[in-house]
This record gives C-alpha cells, sequence and structure tokens, in this order.
C-alpha cells in the first residue's frame, strides 16, 4: 500500500503501508548484504501435525521432514477455541475467520498482567503515520497499565529502516525487541547475529512448551515455517500471521469493476481461457472513452501483473521441486508462455497507453475508472479499493474473478502465500526475562473479540471509538492516532480475522475469495529455506532480469531474448541460489 487510510481496517488494523523501496536503494541494501553467509539448516526439525493441505497442491503447513530423532523446533499448534463464534469459519486452518460484526460481549482474555514493572524498547517500522506519542496518550498509557510494563517504541520510516537496523545490529544495546520489516533482506548477516546477540526461544515455545503462551501457539504453523524463524537447530523469530492468499509480485487476483463487467459480460462470468479473456478485455476497452481492460503497473518487480498471469500458464509458484531438481519459474515454458501473453496484450491495445509512467495502477487506473480489470490483492488490499471505491461518485463495486486456467489442457492454480507478514526477534536476556516479554507477546496476541484486543486495535471506548446500531467501534481521527497507528500489531497478534466495520459483504465475499482459491493452491518448495544468496547477488541478479522483462512485455525488446536473459540471471546467481536451496533441503533430512 501506498498510504495508511482514514480509518482502521480488519478488526482494527489499518491498511499496511508497504513501503516501497527504490531500485537504487535496493540495490544499495543487496550490495551491502554481499558477503559470505551460513547456510542454514532452516527447516531441520520434525514437524508436529500441520494444517491439511489444500488440495492440488504441496502441502503448505508443515517444514520438510526430518529424521525421527529431530526435536520440534515450531511452536503446537493449538488453536483458540474460546471466545465467540465466527460468521464465516473452515476448520483447516489454512484459512481464517470472518466475523459480520464486531462480537457484542467482548470477554477477557488474560486474567493477571503479562509485564513486571519494567521498561520494554521495541524498535519497529513506521507501517502508518505517526501516533500519539505515549507522553500525550491515554490510550497507550492505558494499555502499559495493563501490561504492568513501560512500553517505549522507537518507529522508524520505512526508507530509512534497513540502515537503523544495520547499525542497532552492531550495537552492544539493544533494544529489547527488534523488528524484522523486509524479512531477512533487511539486513545482511542476520543468523549470525540472531546466533550471537538474540534469544534462543527454543525452551519457551518450542512444541509443547507453547503451551504457556496459548495465544502464539494459536499461530497457525506456516507462519513460523515459511518466516525461517528457526535457524540452525534454534528457534529465533515470533511471526506475525497473515493468510494464505498471494499477493503482487508473485501472484494475486484478477478483480474486476463491477459497473464495467457485469452489464457487458455478465456477473458471475469466468472466462473460459486466456484467448476467452483477451475477448473479454478488448470488449471493455473503448479508448475513446479513456478506459482500457487492464493497466497494472510495471515498475520494479510487478512487471504488469505477471505473476497472475503466470498462474494462467500454471507456472511454479516461485521455485518447482521434482524429481529432487529445483527449476526457478523463469526457467519453465508456462511462464514464458505467460510472458508473451501480456506482450500479446500490450499490441493488441488492452492496456492503457500511459501504463508505463504509472508508480501506482490502483490509484491512477482502477479508481479512476481507467481500467476494468486489475490484479490486486485479498485481505487489506480489497478492503483499501472497497472502502475507496464506495467513496467516489457514483459509487464503485469490485468483484474477484474466480481463478481460470490458460488453456483447457491445464487446471485453474492458485499460488499459496507464505502466512506471514513480518517477524520479531528479542535480545538475549535472562530466562526470566525471556519468559516476561514472551508473556507480554501473549497478551498482544489476545484473540478476537476479547477486551484486550478491542483496546489494542480501537482504544477506549468514548473518547477513541463510538459504537454504531449493531456494535461496531467507529474510531474517531484522533482515536486512530492514540491507537490505530500504534504498531502493537506488529509486535504480536492473534491469527487474521476477516472483519471491516462498514463493508458489509466484505468477510462473506472475502471467505467465498478463500475457498475458491487456497483449495486449488501449491506450495513454493522453498518457503521455509535460506539461500543466502538470493538477498545478496540474487537480489541484484533479478533486477537485471525484471529489466529485460519489463523491455520484451512492452515490445522494446524482442521475445526472442527472453531466453538470454535467464542464462544471465542464472551465471550471475540463480544457479548458486539452487544449490542453496537444495543444500539445505538435503540436510533437513539428515
Amino acid at each position: 500500500m501506498d498510504a495508511a487510510p482514514s480509518q482502521p481496517t480488519r478488526g482494527g488494523t489499518t491498511v499496511e503501508n508497504k513501503q516501497t523501496v527504490s531500485r537504487r536503494g535496493f540495490l544499495a541494501g543487496a550490495l551491502a548484504g554481499a558477503v559470505a553467509l551460513p547456510l542454514l539448516n532452516a527447516c531441520a526439525p520434525a514437524q508436529q501435525p500441520a494444517p491439511a493441505a489444500p488440495s492440488g497442491g504441496a502441502p503448505a503447513g508443515g517444514g520438510a521432514p526430518a529424521a525421527g530423532g529431530a526435536k520440534n523446533l515450531f511452536p503446537l499448534y493449538i488453536p483458540f477455541t474460546g471466545g465467540p463464534k465466527p460468521d464465516y469459519h473452515e476448520d483447516n486452518p489454512l484459512y481464517a475467520d470472518g466475523f459480520d460484526n464486531f462480537p457484542a460481549s467482548p470477554f477477557k482474555a488474560n486474567t493477571t498482567p503479562p509485564g513486571a514493572g519494567g521498561t520494554l524498547n521495541v524498535l519497529v517500522t513506521a507501517y502508518f503515520p505517526s501516533p500519539t506519542p505515549v507522553e500525550l496518550n491515554p490510550t497507550w498509557q492505558a494499555i502499559n497499565k495493563q501490561l504492568n510494563a513501560e512500553v517505549r517504541m522507537n518507529i522508524i520510516p520505512g526508507a530509512d529502516y534497513r540502515p537503523k537496523f544495520a547499525t542497532t545490529m552492531s550495537s552492544d544495546d539493544l533494544p529489547d525487541i527488534m523488528h524484522i520489516f523486509f524479512g531477512y533482506s533487511v539486513a545482511p548477516n542476520l543468523p549470525a547475529f540472531f546466533k550471537s546477540k538474540c534469544a534462543d526461544l527454543t525452551p519457551y515455545l518450542a512444541g509443547d512448551a507453547a503451551k504457556d503462551y496459548p495465544y502464539l501457539a494459536a499461530i497457525p504453523t506456516p507462519a513460523w515455517k515459511n518466516s525461517i524463524a528457526a535457524v540452525d537447530g534454534a528457534l529465533y523469530l515470533t511471526p506475525v500471521h497473515r493468510p494464505m492468499f498471494s499477493i503482487q509480485p508473485r501472484g494475486g487476483n484478477f478483480f474486476k469493476n463491477n459497473e464495467m463487467w457485469d452489464p457487458e459480460i455478465g456477473k458471475d462470468y469466468v472466462p473460459k481461457d486466456a484467448a476467452d479473456f483477451k475477448k473479454v478485455l478488448q470488449t471493455l476497452t473503448r479508448p475513446n472513452e479513456s478506459r482500457w481492460g487492464l493497466g497494472n503497473v510495471g515498475t520494479n518487480d510487478t512487471l504488469y501483473g505477471l505473476g497472475g498471469h503466470a498462474q494462467l500458464f500454471n507456472a511454479p509458484n516461485n521455485w518447482k521441486l521434482e524429481g529432487g531438481k529445483l527449476t526457478k519459474d523463469r526457467e519453465t515454458e508456462e511462464y514464458k508462455a505467460a510472458v508473451g501473453y501480456i506482450r500479446d496484450l500490450w499490441q493488441s491495445g488492452v492496456f492503457p497507453p500511459d501504463a508505463p509512467n504509472w508508480t501506482n495502477s490502483r490509484t491512477e487506473g482502477f479508481l479512476t475508472r481507467k481500467m476494468a480489470v486489475s490484479l490486486e490483492g485479498q485481505g487489506n488490499s480489497w478492503v483499501d479499493f472497497w472502502q475507496r471505491g464506495l467513496q467516489q461518485n457514483p459509487q464503485m463495486h469490485f468483484s474477484m474473478i474466480k481463478p481460470f486456467a490458460a488453456n483447457s489442457s491445464q487446471k485453474a492454480i492458485n499460488y499459496l502465500g507464505t502466512g506471514f507478514v513480518s517477524m520479531n526477534v528479542l535480545k538475549r536476556a535472562s530466562p526470566d526475562r525471556i519468559k516476561e516479554i514472551l508473556r507480554i507477546l501473549n497478551w498482544l496476541a489476545s484473540p478476537f473479540g476479547s477486551q484486550e484486543d478491542l483496546l489494542l486495535s480501537y482504544g477506549i471506548e468514548g473518547s477513541d471509538y463510538t459504537k454504531d446500531d449493531k456494535g461496531n467501534p467507529k474510531p474517531t481521527q484522533e482515536g486512530i492516532a492514540r491507537a490505530g497507528w500504534v504498531p502493537w500489531r506488529y509486535m504480536a497478534q492473534h491469527p487474521w480475522v476477516y472483519y471491516q466495520a462498514g463493508l458489509d459483504g466484505f468477510p462473506k465475499a472475502s471467505n467465498e475469495a478463500e475457498k475458491a482459491t487456497i483449495s486449488i493452491g501449491i506450495d513454493d518448495p522453498t518457503n521455509g529455506f535460506y539461500a543466502p544468496t538470493q538477498y545478496t547477488k540474487g537480489a541484484v541478479a533479478d533486477i537485471a532480469f525484471n529489466d529485460a522483462v519489463r523491455d520484451i512485455l512492452v515490445g522494446r525488446r524482442a521475445m526472442t531474448e527472453y531466453d538470454q536473459a535467464v542464462k544471465d540471471w542464472a551465471s550471475a546467481a540463480g544457479d548458486q541460489i539452487r544449490k542453496e536451496y537444495t543444500d539445505a533441503m538435503a540436510s533437513a533430512k539428515t
């Protein structure tokens, strides 16, 4: 996302400000980390019973199996079964619960304060605009009182977070909790840093030990596994959970403008194949009315929606593991076919001619009625353009197009996401201090519908929010600054819930979208494994590859140059990344 909205979303969670990093900034960060890093056996532990895999896809709930004697490093998954009954629920924890309204009688999830009365220092990125400072923030103070801890946050703008984190790593005076924004690319040598200066959480959270922290144990296994929370036989990270849908640049789903699509194409019409989709887009394209079928931007690695089109052609979800051999998506004929398809769409005129100059296709195209279809994400992304569509005059409404395949010989697939958005690491401390911090994180992860979650998400009733006639919180602007913009949820939060006051139908639509996509989901076999080159030379090689593909898509370079771009990527970094993943997978089996 490019900016936080004016009101909280998803049970009080403000839309995440996925701050972009300039190409130069990313290159600088990648090159700074271009040093030798240890290969991690991130998935070596044997897994406890994992969530059931969706039909048609690889298991998303567990890591690579280990030899019989390996210990469990990830927490035993124990879903929370108390509290309010959701309106939408699937037994498979790959799916998220949904609530049409906020529970009428919030319950108390904790009986005693988790803290010991001291100060807790946190380093975290600025996902939202600056909140009201703690000294002037009665809501923050009320939360600290319930925690019995003085939580102090050093909130750093996203563009400055990488250098700040690297500087922090070199210090001997670390914050108690450090937020891992950008994943393992946030700084070089993260594994060595974890092992030398950070708390080993294995004794406290691995396996049955997690029962002491039940709300952390309720976080589904994919979030722990896919975030690479375990490093060389020890658990270091706690993840922030997210649903299993995929987003750009790898995956996503096509959403339609109902007012454009439904009258001309049909409300529930799903294209038969790629050729039919092209015809639909051509039908919806009216240049004389400044309207086109598609228009996703091509900046960085978005590549005009290539990740979504790759799904149509059954390309792998990042990597394919077959017969013990890893193949990158871009090395397959299916991915190459998707490149050729977008190139053909460009030539057929269904993209706005000025789309290469856009930086945000949602703001510049989808919400300005310049494009009828856009590759978007479920969850917060959908909330954002759903809300903003209702603010237009006349209003605009959007629905997800169910997945379909490029041709009749293929089955529709959907890429699964990773199940997390970010992680946190604790500095090394005494056992009593580690237990205290984990109790605080457990409190912050109190279930949806609890008094604690209501306070964290919306603040204090009366001053921070009122309630509508259905009992849903209605935040004040002051309340958003006092509660919604304080990044508590990026320290810890309960498993994702689909809830949004003011968007009637959103939880149901999200549940239906998950059932249409997760049921045909395919996983990335490298999830949970660590290849150090991916975050150094791999980042630079990806930029070079994306530059070449971008030119091919819009016709500035010939399609015949695609194969050489793939070879260049492989020689620059891809083959080494493949070897590192393969070695890590092999090590996990021993």
